[in-house]
């Protein structure tokens, strides 16, 4: 046995000293890390190169005799090798949780030149499949934009070198049966998650669950029963070919390095586990995803798809071919024509500020948002109209959701209507979707509204309602994602000129973050784009406070003497990367187990959503009690004044309002140092800011939270000065107040 100080390793075949036939051989062995650790991945280092290996049978010999959550340890692998007659050092290296890979094992393998024809054939892998070469050729024009100076057969290259080839290690091994149809050699992973789509039966046994993991730390359950079209024609003699669909979302930690290695178990009735499925890709997350392309040419798509095929030649990678690529590559092309800018980007400047006036206030303002509910947007808008209402405004609002802010605006005497804004998604051109607009803007009474100000990017709609009613109009965006990516693909192609119309015919448009700007630089024709951060009610806060005294707040959240309390405050969402906390949470555990078990830990935020569902089911799976998920409650200043520490584990935030209410408070705060937050606090002044989706980093920003309560404490007390110098209502919304005359003046 092979032993370090986070692991142990032993390679059962061939056994020490034991000599191989030339050819392809199989080697088998395991691999258990040490008390407190964790590996997702494991490849061999050979004279000619690396290989990767399957890591993640089941052994219940290894559970047994090392210990873990569950009733085995994923730690058996195999790793098929070409050898060459003679000896052939190898080196195991074993990816950890934290990405980085370190070697675990070195041994000598011996083969002899008589046994060359013992070997096992290699069996060809099939080639690269339509859609796949599609999404390659669509992550090269993001590169080509990105990187504009670098040749292109270069960043051809590089897209072909990253596509793991062949995507699938290991198939099902009879009596086992099954495909995956996703993840496909290069795949999306949206906030963290991959769909995972495909089938799976054993000949005989009926299978129980069956279980996916990307790092081996977590099991995850894939939805599994019911037919899968096409298999019971492949396999008509076997009557479970008819029960097999698989489907699902796997987490993906942000730190696992690429490609991402797939593991899929079946457990049997008799609670066996068995892996089946073993699958390389790699992931594009949604940051990639938002890159922008260059402008439209079909010179530029034939260049990019003529550098990649050639690319993919020189790697040996053997392309499909035929009316799907053609299909596929068509696809790609009416991407990229209404994805691409509308003209050659160019930089224009930003809007001057208002010009000191000594208008009064407006005498009627139109405020439209996409819904009513208790999010951040709606929330920034109901503070907007209460600062209005004080400056003389009278307001109507419009939305295309009722919700409980309903309420909020009317005790202002605002007059509340909601539209049915349907016919804006169900609309299959640009054509029709003006056509859906104007029909909304006419059931709007627009006499005497001075200004509309349209709530988020979803509100478009009304900027363009508005400049044909002769209206000013001022957008508030808060999306920090381009509407390339903000739109459903069943939307976008009708809805992405449209905005584009929209953001040009804007009075103003104003962003609460640098960062949030940059994704629309393209969209910018004139100076009409100005930054406003957003701001916080500190008044309102530390009136609760003093009512509401922190000891019963924590007795009213079943928090027990001084044990500290996490809380992760917002709606439940794949956006707010819930489960990638839940995940950190466990690898705390399993590091620093006293410390975490002296610790509470909360999501406040809980809907009913599949996302919320299968939340539940990965909380429920962890087994940790002291880790639970809390409706969403409009009484959500009762856990922050309980609370010892405050986490936003989210992937996209422009100007996140809890970020503000947790400094407010003044909590120690862990968040992902995602677009905006960063101007909002620094990394290790008022927060510790960690990489999105990253388990690791988050897990060990917990503990050194956790762990040196002084030192978070200070940290806390710096946020809140930090709010009350930057953000606070009293300092900020004068700036907002100031904007909104002077549009309204101008019309005037």
């Amino acid at each position: 046995m092979h032993e370090t100080a986070a692991s142990r390793f032993f390679l059962e075949y061939p056994a020490a000293g034991q000599r191989l036939p030339a050819g392809r051989q199989l080697l088998r062995g395991w691999l258990a890390p040490k008390a407190g650790g964790a590996f997702a991945d494991l490849r061999v280092r050979t004279p000619g190169g690396l290989r990767p290996a399957v890591l993640g049978h089941p052994r219940r010999d290894l559970a047994e005799a090392f210990g873990g959550p569950d009733p085995y340890l994923p730690g058996g692998f195999e790793v098929a090798l070409d050898l060459a007659p003679g000896d052939t050092p190898l080196t195991f290296e074993a990816a950890g949780l934290d990405g980085t890979w370190i070697p675990v094992a070195a041994v000598n393998v011996t083969a002899d030149p008589a046994g060359a024809a013992a070997g096992a054939p290699a069996v060809p892998p099939a080639p690269l499949l339509a859609h796949e070469f599609a999404r390659a050729l669509a992550r090269l024009l993001r590169r080509l934009r990105a990187a504009p100076a670098r040749p292109l057969p270069e960043l051809a290259a590089a897209v072909a070198a990253a596509t793991p080839w062949p995507g699938a290690l290991r198939f099902p091994h009879r009596p086992f049966h099954g495909h995956l149809d996703e993840p496909a050699a290069l795949a999306r992973a949206g906030f963290g998650r991959l769909n995972v789509l495909g089938w799976l039966f054993h000949e005989t046994e009926p299978i129980r669950r069956v279980l996916a993991s990307f790092d081996l730390q977590v099991w995850q359950e894939l939805r599994h029963g019911g037919p899968f079209a096409g298999v019971k024609m492949l396999h008509p003699g076997l009557a479970r070919a008819g029960d097999c669909a698989l489907e699902g979302f796997i987490d993906v930690p942000a730190q696992l390095p690429q490609p991402r290695t797939l593991r899929i178990c079946a457990e049997l009735a008799d609670g066996s586990w068995h892996l089946a499925h073993v699958h390389r890709t790699w992931t594009d997350d949604r940051e990639d995803e938002k890159l922008p392309v260059p402008p439209y040419s079909v010179w530029t798509l034939w260049r990019a798809r003529r550098a990649l095929r050639a690319a993919y030649a020189a790697a040996g990678v053997p392309l499909a071919s035929g009316p799907a690529l053609r299909a596929a590559v068509g696809g790609v092309r009416r991407d990229f024509h209404f994805r691409a800018p509308r003209r050659r980007p160019a930089a224009v400047p930003e809007a001057p500020p208002p010009a000191a006036t000594s208008a009064p206030a407006p005498r009627r303002i139109l405020l439209v948002t996409h819904n009513l509910n208790l999010e951040g947007a709606p929330l920034f808008l109901a503070e907007y109209a209460r600062a209005l209402a004080g400056d003389g405004a009278k307001m109507g609002v419009v939305s295309g959701r009722d919700g409980p802010l309903r309420a909020r605006f009317e005790a202002l005497g605002a007059t509340v209507r909601i539209l049915d804004a349907s016919p804006l998604a169900a609309a299959s051109s640009a054509r029709a979707l003006r056509g859906a607009i104007r029909a909304l803007g006419a059931q709007i009474d627009w006499a005497g509204a001075p200004l509309a100000v349209a709530n988020t990017l979803a509100s478009f709609w009304a900027v363009l309602a508005a400049a044909d009613a002769g209206c000013p109009s001022l957008l508030y965006i808060h999306e920090s994602t381009p509407p390339a990516a903000f739109f459903p693909e069943a939307q976008a192609a009708a809805a992405l000129p449209v905005v584009a119309e929209a953001f040009a015919r804007a009075t103003r448009v104003s962003f609460l973050t640098a960062a949030t700007r940059r994704y629309y630089d393209d969209l910018a024709v004139r100076p009409t784009f100005c930054l406003n951060p957003g701001w916080i009610d500190l008044a309102g806060i530390d009136a609760f406070c003093a009512a509401h005294p922190r000891a019963g707040l924590r007795a009213q959240a079943g928090v027990v003497g001084a044990a500290p309390l996490v809380v992760n405050i917002g709606s439940v969402c794949e956006r707010k990367g819930q489960t990638i906390f839940a995940r950190a949470v466990d690898l705390l555990w399993r590091r620093e187990p006293a410390l975490a078990a002296g610790a509470r830990f909360l999501m406040v935020g809980g809907r009913d959503t599949r996302y919320d569902r299968d939340l539940a089911d990965l909380v429920r799976g962890l087994g940790r009690s002291n880790l639970q998920v809390l409706p969403e409650t409009p009484d959500v200043y009762a856990a922050y004044g309980a609370a010892d520490c405050f986490v936003c584990s989210s992937y996209e935030e422009s100007f996140p309002r809890v970020l503000l209410e947790a400094m407010a408070f003044g909590l120690p705060i862990v968040s992902t140092g995602v677009h905006g937050v960063p101007e909002i606090v620094r990394d290790g002044r008022e927060a510790v800011l960690v990489p999105p989706g990253d388990t690791h980093a988050l897990a060990a920003a917990l503990q050194r939270t956790l762990a040196d309560p002084a030192a978070a404490r200070a940290m806390g007390a710096r946020a809140r000065q930090r709010v009350e110098s930057t953000f606070s209502i009293d300092r900020v919304m004068p700036r907002h107040l100031a904007l909104a005359r002077a549009l309204a003046a101008a019309q005037r």
